[in-house]
């Protein structure tokens, strides 16, 4: 503001007004008249020359005009002196003035004016503020007041949750939590510092920190329960079984989420979980018997459960729900339907031999067929993809690759040359002595992969590539001046030689390219009858190991309830699987009789039943009032089982599920079932809470150690820290051979000797991989019956059982061995819902199985003839090792090393030549024919090198060992003229030394 400003005013006050009065009297200040005054207006036009200085303003008159400044906008003040006034300078945000020529008194008191006022005005407006601040607190204290109530509330409703009742299952937690959520969205959502303590702040923060981590205030909840009721229900926890149930069984007991899944580690009681679990929900009150569905995987299993719960809780059998999935699907499709179906009297596997049958009868399924088991009954992997020979021939040796005349040939390349010859009726003889001598001292006897004797026509297969090169593991050089040595041969005998190439192979071209070869040769090819074919395919037993492949497929195919287009989807890759499109070629016409079958006689088989059940229930059309569904086994769920157990529990949302199993011991995949419905438990069945039950009342401490780290190799199984209640001095596993003896007897003699002392007469389970390893019952009994108490089961059959040792017999490697590659064959990834990828999977849980039905001591028995079991030579590797987990071994001849050194995969067996004499050979024989002598001292152990120092393990002799190789010891050996030492390793060193 400006105005015309008159003379300056009188100073009319000079002093500091007191700062805090009510009203501060303004203070004025001007210059004084005179000549300075005039040569001040002259040399400083702009400057002020009088100030009047009020609560909230500065008045300033200047020579032009007046100006009213507001003492909020000066944001300094300073003076400065010169020779004759002082001048007071106020500063502002982008603007600065002066009022000068002012003694040097009043510019200072002009100066402690504008500074006091400032000071006072800052304390009036923030007395102003702190009046609005207490008035909006005061406002917010009522507003607040308001919510009470609603406060209210959601305090009850988080003591509640700090302090619960029962178990916070999932279900009601997201309940309680939108409840919060609602309840929060109603209260004010900030307020000052000062209400922080009022009821209504204190409830909203605990809501607030509660919905941050609504889990871990789950958690946090649970755990007080868990720990009030298990104080609570300590009496019934204490005698509902024999003995006091563990902290791990009572933990598992109370721990009652919507869906819970209790992993069982073998001997750790899952039984008397189940049975505890089911006390424990009908002593408080929170279902009737009525409400509970027991679910088991076979009749034996479903009627111990029911004399359990009836021994243990009083409970009839009838008041309760207890079934086989089986039972229940009849029940449930019986009331749906309004009658009983017809299951299928006639055995899957009988039907499904009919039905091959019948359709090799049929010109292009009879020729897929044919197909098939010529072709692509085995997996097939390129030669060149092998990196050691050893990788290779335990490839070919646990496929067995026999033709179908019967011939063990050296690669799949030469199986289907041998079946493709055989289907045409060729006759041929596998690796026959050519017919002119070729033997010399350094070279054996030349003989051709085939000859066919009608035509006098050799075939030789090369493994190479189509720049002619080997495979890794074959000395490239060599195998080529080999083959141009034959080549040189047949042309010199004027023999004829048809070639055939691994790249022929690799490009699917072999067998087409050979017919066209012989062809040129005028041989005739004359297809044998499809029935003449299937009679030696059942005479090498070749069928009943597909049907059972084909009732496996069948039964997880319809189980994971894929359409046939979605599984032919899985084989076009990438990659392309031809073997996998070849078998869905055989598998479909088979599926269709199957199914066709049971239709005309209007029955169903068990997939079917629960298939079928498993509409009823989505549909509606079967209603059910289960509240707490309870299953035994877990690890044996199929999808199609899990899909009834999700009908089931969808149609009931308040129902819950408590699964009890041990995916270690998952061993019945040919029966349908599927182990990654319990390893991906959350994707079949949602969010679950899941229990350990780690100790084991069964097993020694070093038996329950190996067995637990043997399982665990596989990392796709749930781990567990499995430990034992009891232990015992020495190893809990020991594997034995037969090289001092049969092995059986030695065990059996090991076991009598151990309990002589007790006079205990201690149970002995004899287990096999297979019904055909069965040993002489009677005879053993007549040997042992009065110092043990022997009984015989399958593997298979003996799960559940247990003894207080256990004995695998006859384990060795091979198709039909231990582990057997039948069982892990790669097509039935097509119809898993998750393929396992670890090698041998299904069979090192088997193998898990029969170790753990030992109490004290398990053992494990090589076979007397065959190749060393993958799992034999993995366990090996634990011997010798410090403690009580350590493999003990007896009757091995390779005990402590044992890799034939020549392929550095099999292992040294003792063998028999047609004169009697002893001598070790590799395991992958025919494939690697690496040999040594047995010790020149005894004639039966073989010596093991370890560094400079040679040992027979069977006389303890010390041998020298080969001074030019770092694997072979020194032998006496004999000439017509002399004896001499030579190489253990001879084949491939050559050292000799005069005696």
């Amino acid at each position: 503001m400006e105005a015309h400003c008159a003379e300056p005013p009188a100073l009319s006050h000079r002093g500091t007004p007191k700062i805090g009065s009510s009203v501060m009297p303004p203070t004025v200040i001007s210059r004084p008249p005179g000549f300075a005054s005039f040569l001040y207006r002259l040399l400083f036009p702009h400057d002020a020359y009088a100030a009047e200085v009020g609560s909230e303003t500065v008045s300033l008159c200047t020579p032009r005009a007046a100006r009213v400044i507001y003492l909020k906008d000066i944001t300094e003040v300073s003076l400065s002196t010169g020779h004759l006034r002082t001048t007071v300078h106020m500063h502002g945000p982008s603007w600065r003035i002066a009022v000068s020529g002012l003694p040097r008194s009043d510019a200072t008191t002009l100066a402690e004016a504008l500074k006091t006022a400032q000071i006072a005005q800052q304390h009036e407006a923030r007395a102003r503020a702190e009046a609005r601040r207490l008035a909006r607190i005061e406002q917010q204290r009522e507003d607040l007041a308001r919510h009470a109530d609603a406060a209210a509330s959601l305090t009850a409703l988080l003591d509640d949750i700090a302090e619960p009742t029962r178990y916070l299952r999932r279900s009601a937690f997201r309940t309680l939590v939108k409840t919060l959520e609602e309840t929060l969205n109603r209260l004010p959502d900030s307020w000052p510092a000062a209400l922080e303590n009022e009821p209504v702040t204190a409830s909203i923060r605990r809501a607030r920190t509660c919905l941050d981590h609504p889990e871990r205030a789950r958690e946090s909840a649970n755990e007080v329960f868990i720990a009030v009721e298990l104080e609570r229900a300590r009496q019934f926890l204490d005698t509902v079984e024999a003995r006091p149930l563990t902290d791990e069984q009572r933990r598992a007991v109370v721990v009652d989420d919507d869906r819970n899944l209790i992993t069982a580690a073998a001997g750790s009681g899952k039984t008397s979980v189940m049975v505890a679990k089911a006390g424990w929900i009908l002593n408080r009150g929170d279902r009737r018997p009525a409400d509970l569905l027991f679910l088991a995987f076979a009749r034996d299993a479903r009627d111990e459960l029911a004399g359990r719960i009836h021994e243990r809780l009083g409970v009839e059998a009838a008041a309760t729900n207890i079934h086989t999935f089986h039972s229940l699907g009849l029940s449930i499709t019986a009331e749906a339907e309004g009658r009983q179906p017809s299951v299928a009297r006639v055995d899957g596997a009988d039907l499904i031999t009919e039905i091959i049958t019948d359709l090799l009868e049929q010109k292009r399924a009879g020729d897929d067929l044919v197909k098939w088991w010529a072709y692509d009954s085995m997996p097939y992997h390129a030669i060149h993809k092998f990196e050691t020979p050893g990788d290779y021939w335990e490839y070919l040796r646990n496929n067995e690759i026999r033709t179908l005349q019967g011939e063990m040939v050296k690669s799949f390349e030469e199986c289907f040359i041998a079946n493709f010859l055989y289907l045409n009726g060729i006759q041929y003889d596998y690796e026959r002595q050519y017919e002119h001598d070729t033997a010399t001292r350094k070279r054996r006897q030349y003989r051709p992969d085939f000859y066919l004797k009608d035509y006098r026509i050799y075939i030789e297969h090369f493994a190479l590539n189509e720049v002619n090169e080997t495979p890794p593991f074959i000395d490239g050089p060599q195998y080529r001046a080999s083959r141009e040595w034959k080549l040189q041969l047949h042309e010199k005998h004027n023999t004829i030689l048809v070639e055939t190439f691994s790249w022929e192979q690799a490009k699917g071209h072999l067998l087409k390219r050979l017919r066209a070869k012989l062809s040129k040769h005028g041989v005739t090819f004359t297809p044998r009858r499809k029935d003449e074919v299937f009679a030696v395919l059942n005479e090498k037993r070749r069928i009943g190991p597909f049907v059972k492949l084909v009732s496996t497929f069948l039964k997880h195919f319809k189980g994971s309830r894929l359409s046939f287009d979605e599984l032919k989807e899985k084989t076009l890759g990438p990659p392309k699987d031809q073997r996998a499109a070849s078998f869905l070629r055989v598998f479909r016409p088979i599926l269709r009789h199957y199914q066709a079958t049971l239709e005309r006689s209007e029955e169903i088989d068990f997939e079917d039943m629960i298939n079928r059940a498993t509409g009823h229930v989505r549909s509606g059309l079967y209603r059910h009032s289960f509240g707490y569904i309870l299953v035994d086994e877990f690890q044996d769920i199929s999808p199609g089982r899990a899909a009834l157990l999700q009908a089931l529990l969808r149609q009931n949302p308040d129902s819950q599920l408590f699964a009890v199993g041990d995916d270690w011991q998952a061993i019945y995949r040919f029966s349908g079932t599927d182990i990654d419905v319990m390893r991906r438990f959350d994707r079949y069945f949602e969010s679950h809470t899941r229990t350990d039950l780690e100790t084991t009342f069964r097993c020694s401490s070093g038996l329950a150690d190996t067995a637990t780290k043997f399982i665990l190799k596989n990392p796709s199984q749930i781990v567990k820290r499995v430990r034992a209640i009891a232990s015992i001095s020495g190893p809990g596993v020991w594997i034995g051979g037969g090289s001092d003896g049969p092995a059986l007897d030695a065990a059996l003699g090991r076991i009598a000797e151990e309990n002589e002392e007790t006079g205990s007469q201690p149970t002995v389970l004899l287990l096999g991989r297979y019904h055909r390893d069965q040993p002489d019952l009677s005879a053993l009994g007549r040997k042992y019956g009065d110092r043990l108490n022997l009984a015989w089961r399958t593997i298979h059959a003996a799960k559940g059982l247990e003894a207080d040792y256990a004995v695998t017999v006859d384990v060795s490697a091979g198709t039909y061995g231990f582990p057997s590659e039948v069982v892990d064959d790669p097509l039935l990834d097509l119809v898993l819902s998750e393929p396992e990828s670890y090698p041998h999977a299904e069979e090192r849980r088997l193998l898990y199985v029969a170790l753990t039905r030992a109490k004290r001591r398990a053992y494990l028995l090589e076979a007397d003839s065959g190749p060393r079991s993958t799992f034999i030579t993995e366990l090996l590797k634990r011997h010798p090792a410090a403690g009580e987990d350590a493999v003990g071994v007896f009757g091995l001849p390779t005990a402590g090393s044992g890799f034939c050194p020549q392929c550095h995969t099999g292992a040294l067996l003792p063998r028999e030549n047609k004169r009697g004499s002893r001598f070790y050979g590799c395991s992958n024989y025919p494939y690697c024919e690496h040999s040594e002598g047995p010790c020149s001292n005894c004639e039966r152990g073989l010596p093991l090198r370890n560094g400079d120092t040679v040992v027979c393990p069977a006389c303890g002799e010390g041998l020298p060992a080969c001074p030019r190789c770092t694997g072979g010891w020194l032998g006496i050996r004999k000439s017509a003229n002399s004896r001499f030492l030579s190489c253990s390793n001879w084949r491939n060193c050559s050292f000799r030394r005069p005696i």
